[in-house]
């Protein structure tokens, strides 16, 4: 299943009419080195929850899928059932995607697995979930997991929502990196996936239970990255990001939303990880800074990555396609109008399948999508 699937999504992203067009050139602005993020310490609740609760594997959360999806025309089509419906929810906005090709560790490869974020919209208490979705078995199932981030003492922790956007995640070994769009990036560990009871609102009751608004597993968030510095344009907006594996080092790609009327400031920052703790590389005073910023001054950017060192964005159109734009350092930079389908979101790379993966948001179009990359580097 997982083998065929991307021939088929690439043959339904085909069926989009599309035309590309040259573009200009875009502006190194990298010397400027004021693009920063300042690493918080680990968090010290973490060894006072895993005391408390139940510490759960990705395996056993996966094997715990209590959802199906359905494959339409090539595309992962969420439910949209009277009981479980997600194609059409409107409390739940999906914004992130991730893979276990992304995480890179065999700990998390037994299945395929993508991981999506979700904010929610009408019940904002809620904060964000991450689905893990196993498309290694027929039909692909997943399972819904809350993030939370912790609080309390060390005799009595707890945790509390995490009040995000989610516009982009990324998977690294045993870390979930998640955008928080004004501030910089929160960080997760997948290796502490905790189990609650069933029950309202979220964390530590009077009672000694711990509740997370009925989902089962909570993820903590173990660290942040913080902005730091002031910009020389203006502070930048996390607003996606992505991991980019095909570079030596890996790094993170961060992408920014604007619209027309918010000008032409928009740009992409790199910042280089460490392979050995799966984090942004930092300097002794734990300041990581941007190893590339590019000033592009697209619109309606939904999802950066680079891939074997060329950049694509993806561009929303309200409710008609979305477009890809890519470009190679030295080169203008070139878009496919309406390759992908009205919505995308954020995107991913399946270096071994060798497709760039997207979802999207809108509600009744809900799908997760692939295309391979050969159709989107020309």
């Amino acid at each position: 299943m997982r083998l065929s699937l991307p021939i088929l999504g690439i043959a339904c992203l085909a069926l989009h009419g599309t035309h590309a067009e040259v573009r200009e050139v875009w502006k190194d602005i990298t010397s400027n080195k004021d693009i920063q993020l300042s690493q918080s310490g680990y968090s010290s609740l973490i060894k006072n929850l895993d005391d408390a609760l139940p510490n759960v594997s990705v395996d056993k959360v996966v094997a715990d899928a209590n959802h199906e999806m359905t494959i339409t025309k090539g595309r992962y089509k969420w439910p949209a059932t009277k009981d479980d419906n997600e194609f059409d929810n409107e409390s739940w906005y999906p914004q992130g995607i991730s893979s276990s090709v992304d995480a890179g560790d065999a700990k998390y490869t037994k299945n395929h697995l993508f991981l999506v974020s979700w904010y929610a919209k009408k019940n904002k208490e809620k904060g964000v979930r991450i689905t893990f979705v196993n498309t290694s078995v027929s039909p692909p199932k997943y399972r819904q997991v809350l993030l939370v981030e912790p609080t309390g003492t060390s005799s009595k922790p707890s945790f509390k929502t995490v009040g995000v956007h989610a516009g982009g995640i990324a998977w690294y070994g045993n870390l979930l990196y998640v955008a928080d769009t004004d501030n910089g990036v929160r960080i997760f560990d997948v290796d502490h996936i905790y189990k609650v009871k069933d029950g309202d609102g979220a964390g530590r009751q009077s009672n000694g239970d711990y509740h997370a608004y009925g989902y089962k597993y909570v993820l903590p968030q173990v660290r942040k990255f913080k902005v730091h510095g002031d910009p020389k344009d203006h502070e930048y907006t996390y607003s996606c990001l992505a991991l980019d594996r095909t570079s030596n080092p890996p790094a993170i790609v961060f992408g920014e939303y604007y619209h027309a009327a918010d000008g032409d400031a928009s740009r992409v920052a790199r910042f280089d990880l460490d392979s050995t703790t799966h984090l942004l590389k930092v300097n002794s005073d734990n300041i990581a800074t941007a190893s590339k910023v590019l000033l592009h001054g697209e619109h309606r950017v939904q999802g950066a990555i680079t891939v074997n060192g060329r950049y694509f964005l993806s561009q929303s159109n309200g409710d008609d396609g979305s477009d890809i734009i890519g470009y190679t350092v030295g080169d203008k930079s070139s878009k496919q109008y309406h390759l992908l389908p009205p919505g995308s979101e954020d995107l991913t790379y399946d270096g071994d399948a060798k497709i760039l993966w997207t979802l999207t948001e809108h509600v009744g179009e809900r799908y997760i999508i692939g295309t391979g990359i050969g159709e989107i580097s020309k």
